[in-house]
């Protein structure tokens, strides 16, 4: 039972109906759609209005090393510009807030969370996120490395944004590391087969690498292989002058591109990235220092299908392919290389852990009696199922403690795809995407196999906080 049906349900019919304008005349400076569907809600005139299942447009990042073709053709939309589609921003982080359309008209979703947090997530999970909807939910393509890159955990978010802030640095700056105050945990899951660095390799490889490689035993510098031992030849190496960084790298590409023309690397080949970086970001005569990287990390190749969890503190940068991501609600990068955005090594250095381990790589697990698989991390704010629906088996799901979002990502194009909650129903196509309100049942038909993946938020969190 929702906040205000408890209060109409103890007080009588006329305090009711004071209670009603009251907050009618409260929102009524507004004047928007929000609004009116906000009354709606608590009158219960209409409760698919604000509570039912919402077609959901998602915001678009054209980043430059988005892929030209990857979501233009998942929207079935045309890119005549060959502008870069790099990401799908679904949920309601500020700086790009999807819409929901709602009696054909569209309302910014994180508006419609700020005026009905508890209607719209849930008594629970309002309360454990502070009336903000906790995840972002993205497609991700790269047609060329992203920037070589860390977020930080709770405590080092919190604390750089207020030192940004004190220091006047504009949130929007393109110097500015701390744009928020919260953590950014994600999860990618690949729908092509996705390339990428995560992690420190294990001690005992790096040694072998800094043996191994020519222009790393002419640095000379000295490497412990312990974390302590790691994090300062990392920092000595990420701190040359640039002079320096040219001295190395120089002779580096030289001798792999020779050995590249006598037998082109494949993908699965670290030498293959490295060409590619110093192609994408070494400009103006000088070297990009994030290529050292691609030698020190972990190159993970993920099938379609397959998971890779990044927790705060993970070194990290994806290299080329398409995948679902999704993260706490934060927009926090801390980059040292590889891209022309603000590059903060001291930064970096500060909050990168120098663990070096095998990276793992997630599969789902399946639900009983289901066609749903959930990848499962420990963190609270978000959870990733796939979801597989048929002609003879629909998805029917509703639930009882979070708002989710949905995305229809493949399906055959003349496919009849309907989700119907109540009496409303939606037809999708690939590329569709829905917002569903806490606590609402809605389910989902196809005449032919449609994959979908949804966001919510794990039971666990919310369970903290079950009212009884």
């Amino acid at each position: 039972m929702y906040r205000y049906d408890l209060v109409c349900n103890q007080i009588s019919p006329k305090k009711t109906l004071n209670y009603v304008k009251l907050m009618e005349k409260f929102k009524e400076y507004r004047k928007t759609m929000l609004n009116l569907l906000y009354k709606k809600a608590i009158n219960r005139q209409e409760p698919d209005a604000i509570m039912g299942v919402m077609p959901l447009q998602a915001g678009i990042q054209h980043y430059v090393w988005g892929d030209k073709s990857f979501i233009p053709n998942l929207l079935g939309v045309k890119n005549p510009e060959g502008r870069p589609f790099a990401e799908l921003w679904m949920g309601a982080h500020p700086d790009l807030p999807s819409e929901i359309e709602v009696k054909d008209r569209s309302v910014a979703l994180n508006e419609v969370i700020t005026t009905s947090a508890e209607e719209v997530l849930g008594p629970m999970v309002t309360r454990k996120f502070q009336g903000k909807l906790p995840y972002l939910f993205k497609v991700l393509s790269a047609a060329a490395p992203l920037s070589l890159q860390v977020h930080p955990s709770k405590a080092r978010a919190r604390e750089g944004f207020t030192r940004e802030n004190a220091a006047g640095i504009p949130r929007s700056a393109g110097h500015r590391n701390y744009r928020d105050i919260n953590h950014k945990p994600e999860l990618i899951v690949a729908l092509t087969d996705f390339y990428g660095l995560r992690g420190f390799r294990p001690l005992v490889q790096i040694a072998q690498v800094l043996t191994d490689i020519p222009e790393f035993r002419s640095l000379q510098l000295d490497f412990k292989p312990t974390s302590a031992g790691l994090k300062s030849f990392y920092g000595h190496l990420m701190n040359l002058s640039q002079d320096r960084v040219d001295a190395v790298l120089e002779p580096m590409i030289k001798r792999l591109t020779e050995a590249d023309r006598k037998k082109a690397f494949i993908r699965d080949d670290r030498q293959f990235w490295i060409l590619r970086a110093d192609r994408e970001y070494s400009k103006q005569g000088h070297r990009d220092r994030g290529i050292f990287s691609i030698y020190l990390l972990n190159l993970v190749h993920l099938k379609p299908g397959e998971g890779m969890y990044l927790p705060a503190g993970v070194l990290h940068t994806y290299l080329e392919g398409a995948g679902m991501e999704i993260m706490a609600c934060s927009n926090n990068v801390i980059r040292g290389g590889l891209t022309s955005k603000h590059v903060d090594v001291p930064e970096l250095l500060n909050n990168v852990s120098f663990a070096g381990s095998e990276p793992e790589i997630l599969h789902p697990t399946r639900l009983p009696d289901s066609r749903e698989w959930v990848f499962k991390t420990p963190v609270t704010e978000f959870e990733l199922r796939c979801i597989e629906v048929t002609e003879a088996q629909p998805h029917q799901n509703g639930s009882d403690h979070s708002a989710e979002i949905l995305i229809l990502v493949d399906v055959n194009r003349d496919a009849h795809v309907v989700v119907t909650s109540g009496e409303l129903s939606l037809n999708l196509q690939q590329g569709s995407s829905f917002f569903v309100p806490f606590g609402v049942p809605y389910t989902i038909r196809a005449d032919h196999t449609a994959m979908f993946y949804k966001a919510t938020v794990p039971q666990s969190s919310s369970s903290l906080f079950r009212i009884s």
